[in-house]
């Protein structure tokens, strides 16, 4: 699991301004798009990513463009899944009122990663941005459909995930078998481009063995590079 590199709005956080100049899609910062090369050119040095056999990304822009590089570095498509965006959705945020946002369209996208495919089930359609009411639950749901989704690749596979900090806490509660928290899922602090590797064996979920072997991991970047 990989949170996406530095975006325009991350970048915003602690600025006065930050409620009206965030963007409903934002691409990635400069420094982001260094965070993304850096992991690139890190992985096929990476005992375990250099194994990764299939390769997913949010529809977000900022997660696109994390993958793009990585997907070059490994020879690898970048499958899209509707699912995996950020708590929240596409909105126009508290500035805005929360007005929905539609994603952007394939052929939009393909301009910042050429080998992204495009969901089976909005094939012809563009993403709609998934702008949904801030609820924990919902947010549960969600992360077990892609977690599902996950599993359903099988076997010895290494699969990689390109999605979003707020979102890796579900989807890292349902891999783990960890309980909500007072309605909320545990926070676990995840970096821009930082790595979590989660083992889950093949078999019926009571007897499924879950391992975390690391959470927030950036060992591609320098220090200086590292943002939250």
């Amino acid at each position: 699991m990989i949170r996406h590199a530095q975006s325009v709005n991350n970048a915003l956080e602690g600025r006065p301004d930050s409620l009206e100049a965030r963007q409903a899609d934002p691409p990635l910062t400069a420094l982001g798009c260094e965070q993304a090369r850096r992991l690139a050119d890190w992985s096929p040095t990476d005992d375990l990513c250099r194994r990764i056999t299939h390769l997913y990304s949010s529809l977000t822009t900022r997660a696109v463009q994390t993958a793009a590089p990585l997907a070059h570095a490994l020879g690898l498509d970048v499958q899209g899944l509707t699912d995996a965006y950020e708590c929240g959705g596409l909105s126009t945020g508290p500035a805005g009122g929360f007005t929905p946002v539609a994603g952007r369209d394939h052929d939009s996208l393909l301009l910042d990663c050429p080998t992204l495919l495009w969901p089976a089930e909005i094939q012809g359609q563009g993403w709609d941005g998934g702008c949904e009411p801030w609820d924990s639950t919902g947010f549960a749901r969600r992360a077990a459909r892609v977690t599902a989704r996950l599993r359903a690749t099988g076997g010895a596979d290494v699969i990689a995930l390109i999605t979003h900090h707020d979102f890796a806490q579900h989807l890292i509660a349902d891999l783990l078998g960890l309980p909500e928290l007072d309605g909320e899922a545990p926070t676990f602090r995840l970096n821009n481009t930082a790595t979590a590797y989660i083992e889950v064996s093949a078999g019926p979920a009571p007897t499924e063995r879950r391992v975390l072997h690391w959470l927030g991991r950036v060992a591609h970047l320098p220090p200086e590079s590292v943002t939250r």
